[in-house]
């Protein structure tokens, strides 16, 4: 049975979850993620978002939401930079030059932040408890146990977790780089890069450099 849903404009489909063998290499592949995860801590930064950033990350949470009016669950913390990213694109920084960015450095929404974000429907969760709501309701799961597909997916995506990544800016700051994971299942998730530029005051999308899809 298959079934299709999209979001940041990113068609999936949800494949038969009979494949055992893909299964196994799918949940040993995020088990060494974990693994990996728990092995390097990032550390926080405690200074609060610029109003710039806040900027940026508003036009990605826009983009990527389409206009939906589901509930977001964002992550309280962002990701790291990550330089060994195969998924993303370098090209699309052709005659950029980034501003250095700690490469094991996050920072932490704000309850105060939610206003500049934007959306009346986020919420901030621990990414460690979202996590086992994704498990719970992995939308794999539900559909061996009978669930239609459209139900299934739809529930995942209301349990899914969003996360952000941290940006970097160009020298003259009118360009950003900025990546998003969104997660809810092992079949269920995409991300991508994207670079945004500053025109006439306001951030959009130049490109989108990359992405992955599970």
């Amino acid at each position: 049975m298959t079934g299709k849903y999209s979001r940041f404009g990113v068609r999936q489909r949800v494949v038969s979850f009979s494949t055992c063998a893909l299964l196994v290499a799918l949940a040993a592949a995020g088990s060494a993620l974990g693994q990996q995860s728990q092995d390097v801590k990032p550390m926080v930064n405690k200074s609060p978002f610029t109003t710039e950033q806040l900027a940026v990350y508003r036009a990605v949470l826009t983009i990527w939401s389409q206009g939906e009016k589901a509930a977001i669950n964002l992550s309280v913390q962002t990701d790291p930079v990550n330089p060994s990213d195969d998924s993303f694109d370098k090209t699309c920084l052709k005659g950029l030059i980034l501003e250095k960015a700690p490469v094991a450095e996050v920072h932490r929404f704000r309850d105060e932040d939610l206003a500049q974000l934007g959306s009346a429907k986020l919420r901030l969760v621990d990414p460690e408890l979202q996590a086992k709501e994704v498990r719970e309701n992995d939308p794999g799961n539900a559909i061996r146990r009978g669930q239609p597909v459209d139900d299934a997916v739809n529930n995942g995506f209301a349990h899914g977790l969003l996360t952000l990544g941290e940006i970097q800016f160009d020298q003259s700051r009118t360009h950003a780089v900025v990546s998003f994971g969104f997660w809810c299942g092992m079949l269920c998730g995409n991300g991508t890069t994207l670079l945004m530029e500053k025109r006439e005051g306001k951030w959009i999308q130049k490109k989108q450099c990359g992405g992955w899809m599970s």
